[in-house]
């Protein structure tokens, strides 16, 4: 039994990365504008209704790890340790998320195919904006629930905000001057230095007090 659940999840994500690079295939030849959920699932040989199954709608395709990323980082900040500070906290789960772009973005290269389109494309701009928007929102929530006494909900979303787009701008700029994988980690890392500045000021009471 274990031996067929571990083919299927192999089948699952083979499935899924024919989409994804199908998908990049045919917004690079065609426009991201142009391609159609019909045509993306005919390359990658499936039925339109399977593309479903993987994907909710053709601008999830260019974030296809973002969600699991943002629920992963949720987790961090949820199981944060009595005590610990908001700064560490919120490191901690951006190296995270850091480590899985490297992996999944960078190091096959969907960052710098996906940059061009974010770059000049209204369409792939705004779908860019709602969903580190929505991660955003999601993250602030999660960040003010672990500690409600001492940031409000403004408060938390101010302080996911100053890291958070931190480290998008100079992954970005990193990536737009034709930075490697290890220059825009660094990059990153550096803007992390940079905005948690203020954010180290903010502790927690001390459990029993």
């Amino acid at each position: 039994m274990a031996g067929q659940d571990g083919l299927r999840e192999r089948k699952r994500q083979q499935t899924r990365q024919a989409l994804i690079s199908a998908a990049m295939r045919l917004f690079d030849d065609q426009g991201y504008e142009e391609t159609t959920v019909a045509e993306i699932a005919a390359a990658a040989g499936v039925s339109t209704k399977t593309f479903f199954n993987y994907f909710a709608s053709k601008d999830e395709v260019l974030f296809p790890h973002l969600s699991a990323r943002i629920d992963a980082a949720v987790t961090i900040i949820a199981r944060r340790a009595p005590g610990e500070d908001v700064a560490d906290v919120l490191i901690r789960a951006m190296e995270h998320m850091l480590a899985d772009a490297v992996r999944d973005e960078l190091a096959g290269g969907l960052a710098s195919a996906r940059l061009p389109w974010v770059l000049s494309v209204p369409a792939v701009q705004a779908a860019t904006l709602r969903r580190y928007y929505l991660a955003e929102t999601e993250l602030a929530e999660a960040l003010h629930r672990a500690y409600p006494d001492l940031l409000d909900y403004p408060a938390a979303a101010a302080a996911i905000g100053s890291l958070f787009g931190a480290v998008l701008a100079a992954s970005l700029i990193a990536l737009q001057h034709g930075g490697t994988a290890g220059q825009v980690q660094a990059a990153a890392r550096r803007a992390m230095e940079i905005a948690t500045g203020g954010l180290r000021a903010m502790r927690p009471p001390l459990p029993g007090r």
